[in-house]
């Protein structure tokens, strides 16, 4: 004959405990058999909101299908060599300005003729003569750029704009190397106030694509925050041990789960009972002041759970002793007869209950 070891018990202790908490997961597919053993013996298996669940499905599939898009133009900053040029110390001199300007129109001239190497040495020793101009870091900024060196380019563009906040080269520059390594409301920041300073056609393309990068994440985090608030506003199930905060009446505190309440709150009809939302709201005030249990026993809903949960006590003996003396429904005294030791949930302290 087929036996059930004591570790069978356990782990079916185990997963009544995690259902007690977690009740939704009781429509598991791996759960399908415990399902149609509790039907069979007259249970009734809850049904739990879906939208929720479906929206997270949504939500995820999303995020999937947003970060798994590859995007075959991101790009890695590469070491940048520290360099000598000094700090701005003061205006430059008129000869250094001339000479600058001179370098800077050759290396435009050598940019022209796809020379980019030799056109950001010019522009090197351009800003060791002018090394307070945005506008020559800027343009260095951009022939780095096209040299495919987006953290060198980076670096000066942030230095141009730390001199000229409004400098549209260095905007686009920088704007371009952040959509480059996925910085998308970076990116739409700089391109945007270059775009309101001078408009570029070929910065409103490149505009209009961060552009839309940053409105699916933006959706998908507003997405994210609905399936968040959903969730915390989806009525828990409540059992006695955890539906009401701080401690019960009876004498035991919450979380502290009297001996016999497991078994109770297994019981699928209770479980679904407590889950309509005219009981569970019913529920605190019930635990809050069991004398009001005389007055809810002729409520339609609630009445009929009562009844369930004091049955199941007086025939599984559940909470002996916790305060509830004597058979509610007879009110036999605690201190003798069959009633005496009678299970409580803080429905009563004394008296008839009908």
């Amino acid at each position: 004959m087929a036996t059930v070891s004591p570790a069978d018990f356990e782990a079916v202790r185990r997963v009544v405990a995690f259902l007690r908490l977690h009740p939704e997961e009781l429509q598991r597919d791996e759960l399908r058999e415990f399902r149609a053993y509790l039907e069979s013996m007259g249970g009734a298996v809850p049904t739990f909101p879906q939208a929720s669940k479906a929206c997270k499905k949504q939500t995820e599939k999303d995020e999937e299908d947003a970060t798994s898009e590859p995007d075959e133009e991101l790009w890695e900053l590469e070491e940048i060599e520290e360099e000598a040029i000094p700090q701005v110390t003061g205006d430059p001199t008129p000869e250094n300005e001339e000479k600058a300007m001179e370098l800077k129109a050759l290396a435009a001239e050598r940019a022209g003729e796809d020379k980019m190497s030799e056109a950001i040495e010019l522009m090197t020793k351009a800003l060791h003569l002018v090394p307070g101009k945005a506008m020559y870091w800027s343009q260095r900024a951009s022939y780095l750029l096209s040299c495919k060196r987006p953290g060198a380019a980076l670096r000066d563009a942030d230095r141009a704009l730390a001199i000229n906040p409004e400098n549209v080269r260095a905007l686009r520059v920088r704007g371009t190397v952040r959509r480059h390594l996925g910085r998308w409301e970076e990116a739409l920041k700089d391109l945007s106030e270059a775009q309101i300073v001078d408009y570029d056609e070929k910065t409103d393309d490149l505009l209009r694509f961060v552009q839309q990068r940053v409105n699916e994440r933006r959706r998908l985090q507003r997405q994210k925050e609905e399936v968040s608030r959903q969730q915390q506003q989806q009525p828990n199930p409540a059992s006695f041990a955890s539906g009401i905060p701080n401690s019960f009446p009876s004498g035991f505190p919450g979380g502290a789960m009297p001996q016999g309440m497991e078994a109770l709150l297994s019981d699928p009809e209770i479980l679904a009972a407590m889950q309509d939302p005219d009981v569970a709201s019913k529920l605190p005030l019930l635990m809050q002041n069991p004398m009001a249990a005389l007055q809810m026993m002729g409520d339609p809903k609630l009445g009929p759970l009562l009844n369930k949960i004091m049955a199941k006590m007086m025939s599984g003996g559940c909470f002996p002793g916790a305060g509830f003396p004597g058979n509610a429904t007879t009110g036999q005294s605690g201190a003798g007869g069959a009633g005496a030791g009678a299970p409580n949930v803080g429905l009563s302290t004394g008296g008839d209950l009908d």
